[in-house]
């Protein structure tokens, strides 16, 4: 099964974090999602929204390891991030350019 380009941008809470276990490797960011948003393409369009269902769910997120070094998320706090799903439905990536996290 090919992977589809898609994005959506998830805005909730964080649950948990799970930091990098050593250097290198990606975190796992738990969130519940109060909204789910399209993301815009560079062309103009939208791209595939695949998440656009998971309002009212709680996700794990796979940080990469370029950004979760330098994320200190606390629980409680605002998270806005951009998410790919992987081939398995509940597998989703974050952008490491594209997480903000703001206190509660």
């Amino acid at each position: 099964m090919p992977i589809v380009e898609n994005w959506s941008r998830l805005r909730g809470r964080v649950q948990a974090w799970d930091p990098p276990s050593k250097a290198g490797d990606p975190g796992t960011l738990t969130l519940v999602v109060d909204q789910v948003d399209d993301v815009a393409a560079e062309d103009g369009s939208r791209h595939r929204n695949m998440l656009s269902r998971s309002a009212g769910t709680t996700v794990r997120v796979t940080v990469p390891a370029s950004a979760a070094a330098h994320l200190k998320p606390r629980k409680g706090s605002k998270a806005v991030v951009d998410v790919r799903r992987g081939r398995v439905p509940d597998k989703l990536f974050a952008h490491p350019e594209h997480i903000k996290l703001t206190p509660k």
